[in-house]
């Protein structure tokens, strides 16, 4: 499937439902995509950006079920939950699985669009961190097994002499070492360089 990076995939067993959400969207100058069934989106959903609006109560599969599916395979697309049929544990656990909001039907075309609006920026501010992330674990790849030693040893606090020691080099070496981690870091200080060591991690979902 390819589609913009900000397509809303729109999945509803209710027609009438489904393009009403999708007209909205086209008259905001979005791409929208919609789907008769989560199956159906499953099959040919392969990790494209954008957002997703689901109904909870479809054919086959429902909303929540569609949610832990995603999850289980690693896509983190921001989910928009409507239904008709609100149930507070229902709403609770969409929440707890990192659904943006739960829409109850009927709900106001506002509504609707400031929680694609919130979704869509959210996916923007993910992909944009994915690949910050990517792009530092690509330039701490480039240094080698003794750069790599020094690199731990700087984020763990510890000064030349004492690099110098558990090392067994001399304190120019380290030096030496210590600006080339630096350099192919694109790092000014020690609170930069190890700032951007600990963003390799992935960020918590929100």
């Amino acid at each position: 499937m390819n589609s913009d990076p900000t397509t809303v995939f729109v999945i509803d067993d209710e027609v009438q439902s489904r393009e009403s959400v999708i007209a909205l969207v086209q008259s905001m100058n979005f791409t929208a995509i919609g789907f008769e069934s989560g199956e159906q989106f499953l099959q040919q959903y392969q990790g494209e950006s954008g957002c997703v609006v689901s109904d909870y109560r479809m054919t086959g599969m429902n909303g929540l079920e569609l949610q832990e599916k995603l999850a289980e395979q690693g896509h983190q697309i921001p989910f928009i939950m409507v239904t008709a049929y609100a149930r507070t544990p229902v709403t609770v656990q969409a929440i707890q699985k990192g659904a943006v909001t739960m829409l109850d039907k009927p709900y106001s075309e506002d509504d609707l669009w400031g929680a694609i609006r919130e979704a869509l920026s959210l996916d923007e501010r993910r992909r944009a961190e994915k690949l910050a992330r990517a792009d530092i674990t690509n330039r701490i790849a480039s240094l080698n097994d003794k750069e790599k030693q020094v690199l731990d040893l700087i984020v763990a606090g510890q000064p030349n002499k004492v690099m110098a020691s558990k090392l067994d080099v001399s304190l120019r070496t380290i030096e030496n070492r210590r600006r080339t981690v630096f350099s192919k870091l694109g790092a000014q200080t020690v609170a930069e360089l190890v700032a951007l060591v600990l963003k390799q991690a992935p960020a918590t979902v929100s």
